[in-house]
């Protein structure tokens, strides 16, 4: 699986990672399915308020009217623009997915919440303001995997 950031995608997440300086961020991704198990980040949403230094728990009811407006944006076409997954910030850490990430999202994909996929993107700046990243696909049973992150500038 591919994932592709592209550079106003990444612009807006350093602003926000910046103003939330070492407390964790994050929300949802959505995406467009650009090809065979290729997809592109088309938008997120930000949860800048409920981190703290080392933990981030997005609101779920905040991001679900933010995925329904994305949804009525992009004419449920849900074949091509859907749901990708999570992503937070790792400020002070790793872009590596911690135990409790991992938990996270396998509880996601276990088959209750209706998802055959998900991503879990972690990001943090580093020296110099540079943006970090790393990708994980989660899928029910199944190891979690690294996935390969295009930047499009």
């Amino acid at each position: 699986m591919q994932l592709c950031l592209q550079a106003d995608v990444i612009r807006r997440m350093r602003r926000h990672m910046l103003r939330a300086g070492s407390r964790e961020i994050g929300g949802m991704i959505m995406g467009e399915q650009t090809g065979d198990q290729q997809f592109r980040v088309v938008d997120f949403t930000i949860d800048a308020t409920s981190g703290s230094p080392s933990n981030f728990t997005r609101d779920a009811e905040q991001h679900d009217q933010a995925l329904a407006e994305f949804f009525k944006t992009t004419g449920a076409d849900y074949h091509r623009f859907n749901y990708l997954g999570e992503w937070h910030t790792h400020p002070r850490f790793s872009v590596h997915p911690s135990l409790q990430d991992m938990h996270a999202m396998q509880d996601l994909v276990d088959g209750s919440g209706g998802v055959d996929f998900a991503v879990l993107l972690i990001a943090r700046l580093k020296w110099f303001g540079r943006f970090e990243s790393s990708a994980h696909l989660f899928v029910d049973g199944y190891v979690p995997s690294a996935i390969m992150q295009i930047y499009d500038n």
